[in-house]
């Protein structure tokens, strides 16, 4: 294949990556789950530059935000404006560049276009990526950096080792452990398991030197990104039972908890799902992973190496799925994100040429295409069609009462479902009775799994006095508010109610 054909390929899938990922947003307004909540970050940045930054707007969370830093603070190096317009299409884009990464690697490791074109094409229609890049998050560029830290790891071990690898594979290493949780997890967990299975230890060290270099650049404001998830974890484990809990109808305050449809342990903690339902969700999400113990035929060290970087993070989503404890940390699937760049490369690589597509590793990985792309239409159909809990797209009825807001008296604002709560204050500008992003978490246990006080009380004692519900998530009258409030406008399935908090709340 010469240069030009084998550019305007890599070029055509790259394409194929980003409108896979945007699809559900086409003719919508971008929404997604926490974006709102990292455009407000980066808001705050702008305006006081610096770690300690402070969200006071969340009121059931702590003001000064502990989260890992660096993904918010390179968003607020972009203009409101265009990061307002433009914030859909960053996560799709950094895994974009992460395809590209791909490619160059395979490219050069192999000499061979096929390998990269291969890898590139599982890469691009990747259910688990595509479902997770709809949204802003620091997860695309959690894996990204992930990526480019482990390379960079590898190269500093295998050959002649050099002190700029060295240093650059610490430098990035360091910047994993400021990006993301799931991606902090990813890399120390690969870099002890390529230091047990080649019983080279200089993997391990190297990642713990890195640790310790993001502790000094970030001034110690690691200690606080550690502390953050100390809370997430306590919070997670006290309250177990009840994730999966319908907010309101299994509230005891009002009727609840429904009789479950399951009472296994095993399945507590699955967000309403049991065992079987998530790995069924984390195969069906990651064909490929069926594919990769099949993967043979290769020699060499970096075969080898990206070999047990792909294995092992694959063994860590299932065992983190399986092993209750480790769902604090997010769903066992979360870990397969970063596992699908070295298992594209792999699968590539165990087929070579093009008449390798017909060995049994060809083919398998033919199927897996075929699977994700009929999962990754599934997706889209799926979340195209949602009526209710959008996260994609914000929804009209949401979009017109957050807009009213600007025209009635002061007050905060509760949201039925909470996770409106982002885009509510974000454009209002108001304070949201919502939390959950930073610090302590008991305060966010009043709404969360399952709200502990009727909603009009806790709105009125916390100076909150504007409540918005979809109708589909909670028929109103199910709330039976009391007489002190009322509706003020009802707007295509959404009900924005007063619900006459003290004139002295703030």
């Amino acid at each position: 294949m010469n240069p030009t054909s084998l550019l305007v390929a890599v070029t055509a899938i790259g394409a194929l990556a980003f409108l896979a990922r945007t699809a559900v947003l086409f003719g919508r307004e971008p929404g997604g789950v926490d974006a709102w909540y990292y455009l407000a970050y980066a808001r705050a940045i702008r305006k006081a530059p610096g770690l300690r930054v402070r969200l006071p707007q969340y009121l059931l969370q702590d003001q000064e935000q502990s989260y890992a830093p660096l993904f918010p603070s390179l968003l607020a190096l972009l203009p409101e404006k265009i990061l307002a317009r433009s914030f859909w299409a960053i996560s799709p884009g950094i895994d974009c560049l992460t395809l590209i990464l791909l490619f160059l690697l395979a490219l050069k490791l192999t000499a061979e276009p096929t390998v990269a074109l291969v890898a590139t094409l599982a890469y691009a229609v990747s259910p688990t990526l595509i479902s997770e890049t709809r949204a802003l998050s620091p997860r695309s560029f959690g894996v990204f950096v992930h990526a480019l830290s482990l390379i960079l790891l590898l190269r500093a071990v295998i050959g002649a080792p050099h002190w700029t690898w060295t240093a650059s594979a610490i430098a990035a290493g360091a910047l994993v452990f400021l990006s993301s949780a799931t991606a902090m997890a990813s890399y120390v967990f690969v870099a002890a398991s390529l230091s047990l299975v080649f019983a080279e230890p200089r993997y391990l060290v190297l990642a713990l030197l890195s640790m310790a270099a993001a502790w000094v650049v970030s001034l110690g404001h690691l200690g606080r990104v550690f502390v953050n998830y100390a809370h997430a974890v306590r919070f997670w484990i006290g309250q177990r039972k009840l994730f999966g809990s319908h907010p309101i109808l299994d509230s005891p305050v009002y009727g609840g908890p429904r009789v479950r449809s399951t009472t296994r342990p095993w399945d507590l903690g699955f967000l309403g799902q049991g065992l079987a339902q998530q790995m069924l969700r984390l195969l069906g999400e990651n064909p490929f992973l069926l594919v990769l113990p099949i993967a043979r035929g290769v020699s060499g060290p970096w075969f080898s190496s990206l070999f047990v970087w792909a294995a092992s993070l694959s063994a860590f989503g299932v065992i983190a799925t399986v092993v209750w404890p480790l769902r604090a940390f997010g769903p066992g699937r979360n870990y397969m994100k970063s596992a699908i760049f070295p298992t594209a490369y792999v699968l590539a690589a165990a087929i070579g040429t093009p008449r390798g597509l017909l060995n049994p590793t060809g083919l398998a990985t033919l199927a897996a295409l075929g699977a994700s792309i009929v999962s990754v239409i599934f997706f889209v159909v799926y979340m195209r069609g949602k009526k209710n809990e959008l996260t994609a797209h914000v929804p009209a009825g949401l979009r017109a009462l957050t807009a009213r807001l600007a025209s009635l008296p002061e007050g905060g604002v509760v949201c039925l479902p909470g996770g409106y709560s982002d885009y509510v204050t974000y454009r209002s500008g108001r304070s949201v009775l919502w939390g959950g992003h930073s610090g302590s978490l008991d305060k966010f246990a009043l709404v969360s799994p399952v709200w502990r006080e009727r909603v009009e009380v806790s709105a009125r004692r916390l100076g909150v006095r504007y409540l918005i519900v979809e109708r589909a998530f909670i028929d109103p009258s199910v709330l039976a508010l009391d007489s002190g409030c009322s509706l003020l406008e009802p707007q295509e399935g959404f009900d924005l109610f007063d619900l006459q908090a003290s004139p002295s709340a703030p």
